[in-house]
């Protein structure tokens, strides 16, 4: 039989054992391959099954939560060289968020070969900030130093708390 003390100890293990959670307030997942050729204005990426380029969710409250993005990817500079880049531009709310803002964080780069291939499953984590209710996401895709194609495909969108 417990005292006190001791079954006191072991609720609080269990609780810690337990973990936080996160709660999903949305996803999406595009299943097929996606290029582009422009570098401005960058180029909205698909994001939904439909091929839809923005998800729209509601947020219970406002505050810091997660989103994270991954993406088949590659970069084509029309060369056997490694020069230049396909960059990403997080947009919440209508604001681009950092560090993705700007054309200077790569999300891949060429591999010394003439066109599409070795390919990655590039992806980044960040917290955003939402408001309470209606929010929407998008992912835009950009080409830079050279690079004169861009491959964003197979993309999973998850925002947490």
């Amino acid at each position: 039989m417990f005292n006190r003390k001791q079954a006191a100890l072991l609720l609080a293990a269990s609780l810690l054992a337990v973990g936080a959670q996160a709660k999903v307030l949305t996803s999406g997942a595009y299943g097929a391959n996606f290029t582009f050729s422009t570098a401005s204005p960058k180029t909205p990426v698909p994001l939904t099954s439909t091929g839809a380029t923005s998800i729209t969710f509601n947020a219970a409250k406002a505050g810091t939560y997660v989103l994270a993005f991954s993406a088949e990817c590659s970069a084509d500079n029309g060369t056997t060289g490694t020069g230049g880049w396909v960059d990403i531009d997080v947009e919440v709310n209508g604001a681009i968020i950092s560090p993705t803002i700007g054309g200077l964080d790569a999300f891949c780069s060429p591999n010394g070969t003439v066109g599409h291939d070795g390919w990655v499953r590039a992806a980044i984590t960040m917290p955003i900030k939402l408001v309470a209710g209606s929010n929407t996401i998008r992912v835009l895709g950009g080409i830079n130093s050279g690079v004169t194609s861009g491959w964003l495909g197979d993309t999973a969108t998850v925002v947490d708390n």
